[in-house]
């Protein structure tokens, strides 16, 4: 079946937007224009690489804007689940990526298996919407599935209002811009708040904290994230921040806590003022507010700079500091840090650095004198974090440090660490880990009690449930090292952020524990509203019985609406008990909190004594730039103390250095952000862009082109978000790619675009100007060299870009190849081992060596008496290879023999070069259309092994087509063992036949001498006298 097509036999045709064999992916740019409809990214999963945008612009709606009405556009979300940090759906208030950015939504945010819920819904004001979803190379998860209406109310009042033109009328009892809060009963003598759906009665007789919510006051006022916040007196200002969609002309806001209302603080009438930024930093001194590093929403950049307001005067000041360390490198400043903390006394801690990474360094700041100090800490190991929160205990003046984000190996973590510092001593002490990982949450300290609220919990890519947005609400008792999981939620329409800040309001009353502000966050949105916790007080609780029963009361609503403080007595309370640290207990004669007597927690959290005599070591580094910024350091390999003997290495080029796309990912550990034009490291992305400021990146080795007037195509320019292609009426497919929207585009006047501008579709004839279209809108006999459906590709033997009107170039490679790389014009080198643009440069390095220059060569040198084997694929390297060349200079005056096996057809040229040729081939044989062939070179013909004329072998191999296998072997056997022999046998038979004759001759002599001696003993008998008878 064809989901968004049409069947045509046995395959699908797509409707303009969608691809995949059942047209169930989206791919493209899709146009709704009816006043309520639907959007999804397809069936099942997503896929990989998916670049889908959607422009509503409702018709009907449309028609009231002669008469200056325009009708909010509102979308509701059935479903959405995609990679957190990784894959995102951007919604913009308009037509086009270019106009105000509402949303960034990633992770789990609502699943249709889940019970109840969040389900965003978000409002386009302008009465039009531009989606656009990206997923990157790698995971994939079911996608979302949303609608849309005009003139609807957001989340149809809750069910507790009417809607009358998209506002909503609330019902008695509630309010709310959704009608979602329910209105306290009159007469309330206490705080009222709604908990999953009971009420519960938080007066000064109970000790258990509860959350209130208001929305911003007035609503102009920008949500935000990454800010930070400050307080003096009764006033809570706040710097900075990511904003959507905003002008950003509130950078500064002051928030009045008795009034509870936002002001935001002009820069009008000042030249000096500081840039907009997120990630940064602020404490209040001395009826000053001072505002240190982050990241300029501008450029994405980390700063160190470090400015003050003056709140009397209402002047900025930019501080020009000293340091008493050096830089780390290229002059670039240790304290250009983004995600780190800062507490009263202007300790810097942690965060990201662009060459450092993830920073292991504590910085000091003093007032006096300007001067920033990195002091040498101590601690179990190195810490280095990212979007970590810090408390500080003012009647110790020690700073607890909790969760953040950190790298370990390639990866990044989350951590649930919990540390403490000493200023005084500068060590760190590990404390109780809370088992919850988070990063950019948020943290308050009241009465002994670290309160650690939302943030990011995202710690894998699988839905496990650690959630971008997390809800949860911890509490972390000094005195006990103890965690504590609160239930308690705030009544927020979505209570799940990351990116927020909580900030302590100091209480005027003994009985009434100090305050929590946490103001606004993100959540794939920035959140319009301000949460406030009060905690819990026990020196409230007078009675015994209540104390020692630790009871927490829940009134359950009776009588409708119409509730008073009298219907307790026709209500049915419940008591709860709570036991944790963070309950009372009875001390005699009062209530007090156990966790401000530690013999009264409950287990054995002892904090261990910490070893603040272990001071950071250079091998606790773990990479190059982090040890050469400590000058006791240096590199070799790894980090190791400083040695004069010793020689350091210098450091690899770090990503953020790298300032192309090219060279950036001739680095693996690198990817480049296209939408931002840098360089990152893989293992921080999502630390660096934690709100979807990246709109796209890559780690392969292509690097695509995302510029609107570098593409050439109608297609490719709408891939992009930001473009649209302006037709130029020729009606063959010629135009100019460009900003722009919907409606028109940003950069010239609609004149230039006399055939129209197309923004979510293409014109019908697309044959880049190089033919015209039949009436079935295909391209009729492409001109000018090129080829393909759209006269898109040069011909063979032919290179460039013919897109949009360009040329293509004839090759100009000679005999050494037929044909060229059809982009670039390098040849595709007919014989292996032979490269260069023309072939002319020898592979030396895979063993190739020769004179490629001009109708030279190149030859793989052949060793005597091994066979070698040789697989040439039809890949990159080898497609077009159809010839390849050996040789061998024998050093004996010997035959040499060739085997050569080949699974293809080849054809085979044999030949020598000596001093007699002049080192030029001189030709012995030609083979053609063979696989399997011997040929031996006569040595004594050839003076093979004679030193004088150096005589070399050839074999040159051609004709064959990849893929093929060759081997080929080069034997040479010597005779001269068998003339040793030969002379040993003759020598041998020589010595044999001297000893035969040697031997005759003595034998000659033995029986001459024997007759002589017969002779003579015959002639001494004749002798004797009696001889004669």
């Amino acid at each position: 079946s064809c989901w968004m097509g049409n069947c045509d036999g046995e395959s699908c045709i797509c409707n303009d937007g969608w691809s995949g064999s059942q047209c169930d992916h989206c791919d493209g740019r899709i146009l709704l224009e009816e006043d309520t409809g639907w959007l999804s990214d397809g069936l099942g999963n997503y896929a990989t690489k998916s670049k889908c945008s959607w422009l509503i612009d409702p018709k009907n709606s449309s028609s009231l804007k002669s008469l200056k009405i325009t009708l909010p556009l509102r979308f509701f979300f059935h479903e959405f689940t995609s990679e957190c940090g990784w894959d995102y759906l951007y919604i913009y208030d308009g037509d086009s990526a270019h106009s105000p950015l509402l949303a960034t939504l990633n992770g789990i945010i609502y699943s249709p298996d889940q019970s109840g819920g969040y389900r965003p819904e978000i409002i386009a004001t302008s009465g039009k919407a531009f989606l656009h979803f990206y997923s990157d190379v790698a995971y994939t998860m079911s996608g979302f599935n949303m609608s849309y209406s005009v003139n609807r109310c957001t989340y149809d009042c809750f069910n507790h209002g009417v809607c009358n033109d998209s506002q909503c009328i609330c019902d008695n009892g509630w309010h709310g811009t959704s009608c979602q809060t329910q209105t306290c009963p009159n007469n309330c003598s206490g705080f009222l708040s709604k908990l999953f759906g009971q009420w519960q009665i938080n007066s000064t007789g109970l000790c258990n904290g509860f959350w209130s919510v208001s929305n911003f006051n007035p609503i102009s006022i920008s949500p935000r994230a990454s800010y930070a916040a400050a307080l003096i007196g009764n006033l809570l200002w706040v710097y900075g921040g990511m904003e959507f969609g905003s002008s950003r002309n509130q950078d500064l806001l002051v928030f009045n806590i008795s009034s509870q209302i936002w002001k935001p603080v002009s820069n009008a009438g000042s030249n000096l003022y500081p840039q907009s930024r997120y990630g940064h930093t602020m404490i209040a001194h001395n009826n000053s507010l001072y505002i240190f590093g982050g990241k300029l929403t501008q450029n994405e950049n980390s700063v160190d700079h470090l400015w003050e307001f003056n709140i009397l005067t209402s002047s900025w000041t930019k501080i020009n500091y000293s340091t008493d360390f050096s830089q780390v490198t290229n002059g670039t400043s240790g304290l250009e840090l983004s995600g780190h903390s800062a507490n009263l006394i202007m300790v810097v801690m942690f965060g990201y650095h662009p060459l450092i990474s993830y920073s292991p360094f504590v910085y000091e700041y003093n007032f006096i004198t300007k001067t920033w100090i990195r002091p040498q800490t101590s601690s179990a190991g190195l810490i280095q974090l990212y979007g970590h929160t810090t408390v500080q205990d003012e009647s110790t003046n020690v700073i607890y440090i909790h969760g953040g984000a950190k790298n370990v190996g390639n990866s990044l973590e989350i951590s649930s660490s919990t540390y403490s510092y000493n200023p005084q001593t500068r060590c760190f002490t590990q404390l109780k880990n809370s088992k919850q990982p988070r990063f950019l949450h948020s943290a308050g300290l009241v009465n002994g009690v670290m309160y650690i609220y939302g943030g990011n919990t995202h710690n894998d890519t699988n839905e496990s449930g650690a959630l971008c947005y997390s809800p949860s609400f911890m509490a972390y008792s000094i005195a006990c090292n103890s965690w504590s999981h609160l239930n308690s939620t705030p009544d927020s329409i979505n209570p799940s952020r990351y990116g927020h800040f909580g900030i302590v309001v100091k209480s005027i009353s003994q009985s009434i524990s100090d305050n929590i502000f946490i103001f606004s966050g993100y959540d794939g949105m920035m959140i319009n509203d301000v949460l406030i916790y009060q905690p819990g007080n026990c020196i409230a609780v007078q009675d015994k019985n209540r104390c020692l029963g630790k009871l927490r009361y829940k009134l359950h609503r009776h009588e409708g609406n119409n509730h008073h403080l009298s219907v307790l007595t026709k209500c049915q309370c419940k008591a709860i008990q709570y036991q944790t640290e963070l309950s009372c207990y009875w001390n005699t004669t009062h209530c007090i909190a156990r966790i401000n007597n530690s013999s009264t927690c409950l287990g054995d959290n002892l904090v261990q004594t910490p070893n603040c005599s272990r001071a950071v070591k250079c091998a606790d580094f773990k990479n190059c730039i982090q040890c050469i910024t400590d000058p006791e350091c240096m590199w070799s390999k790894t980090c190791i103390e400083y040695n004069s003997n010793e020689t350091s290495e210098p450091c690899e080029t770090s990503c953020a250095d790298l300032k192309s796309c090219s060279n950036c990912l001739k680095d693996s550990s690198c990817m480049w952000c296209q939408s931002q034009y840098k360089c990152i490291n893989t293992n921080s992305y999502v630390v660096q862009y934690p709100y979807g400021q990246c709109l796209e990146w890559t780690n392969k080795n292509q690097c695509p082109v995302y510029k609107c007037s570098d593409l050439k195509t109608c297609g490719e320019c709408q891939d992009n978000p930001n473009c649209g292609w302006c037709d130029d009426g020729s009606y063959t497919g010629l135009g100019v790619c460009m900003d722009g929207g919907g409606s028109a585009q940003y950069e010239v006047s609609s004149e230039m675009c006399p055939s129209g501008w197309f923004f979510t579709s293409c014109p019908l004839c697309q044959c880049n100007g190089h033919s015209s279209c039949d009436s079935n809108n295909l391209c009729i006999n492409c001109t000018a060299n090129t080829i393909g459906d759209q006269c898109q590709n040069c011909k063979p033997g032919f290179y460039g870009d013919p897109r949009n009107g360009n040329n293509c170039t004839k090759c100009s490679c000679g005999t050494k190849a037929v044909s060229c790389n059809s982009q670039t014009g390098a040849c595709n080198c007919e014989t292996k081992g032979e490269t260069g643009r023309s072939c002319e440069v020898c592979d030396t390095s895979n063993g190739y060596t020769g004179n490629a220059a001009g109708n030279g060569t190149c030859f793989y040198t052949l060793l005597i008496n091994y066979q070698f084997t040789f697989n040439l694929k039809m890949d990159a390297d080898d497609t077009h290879v159809t010839k390849i060349n050996f040789k061998n200079t024998p050093n004996m005056e010997e035959d040499v023999q060739v085997t050569f096996v080949s699974t293809q057809m080849c054809d085979l040229h044999f030949a020598v070069s000596s001093v007699t040729t002049k080192n030029l081939p001189e030709s012995i044989l030609y083979v053609e259309n063979t696989t399997d062939y011997s040929f031996t070179f006569s040595g004594d013909r050839l003076k093979i092994g004679d030193p004088g004329q150096n005589t070399t072998v050839r074999v040159y191999v051609s004709g064959f087509k990849t893929p093929t296998l060759i081997k080929i072997s080069l034997l040479q056997r010597s005779n001269r063992l068998l003339k040793i022999l030969l002379i040993l046998f003759s020598s041998f038979l020589v010595v044999l036949l001297l000893a035969a004759v040697t031997w005759k001759l003595k034998m000659m002599y033995d029986v001459r001498q024997l007759q002589a001696n017969r002779a003579v003993e015959m002639a001494e008998m004749a002798a004797r006298p009696f001889a004669a008878i």
